[in-house]
């Protein structure tokens, strides 16, 4: 490698120290301008206790709501599993079932050793 491609090197790796140090300033401005946002609408919230308490409302709804998703997606995962097991030759599923069987033996025998 001769100086010139050492020096161009050096230069380049320089540049994007200054890039990542450019991201750092732009994600810490961001997280400045989040925070006074935040600030806001605190400060909003404590001086008209109607508006805070419906916005604690639908908060709690929005809550409520994230968790029938979360049981949707849990019973529908579970259903398909369901459906899969169906699709499964019967004489194949026996099988399964005894392999199954085996391993939750095996892991139950393994948890009880740990205790």
């Amino acid at each position: 490698m001769t100086g010139t491609d050492r020096t161009l090197n050096s230069l380049l790796e320089g540049g994007e120290d200054l890039i990542h140090t450019e991201n750092l300033m732009v994600e810490a401005v961001q997280e400045l301008i989040k925070d006074e946002i935040k600030n806001r609408i605190k400060t909003k919230l404590q001086e008209n206790e109607e508006l805070k308490s419906e916005f604690e409302e639908y908060v709690k709804v929005l809550m409520e709501a994230k968790m029938k998703e979360a049981y949707a997606y849990a019973m529908l995962t579970k259903t398909s599993a369901d459906l899969g097991l169906e699709l499964i030759p019967p004489e194949m599923k026996d099988k399964m079932n005894e392999k199954l069987r085996e391993f939750m033996e095996k892991k139950m025998e393994e948890m009880m050793k740990e205790r």
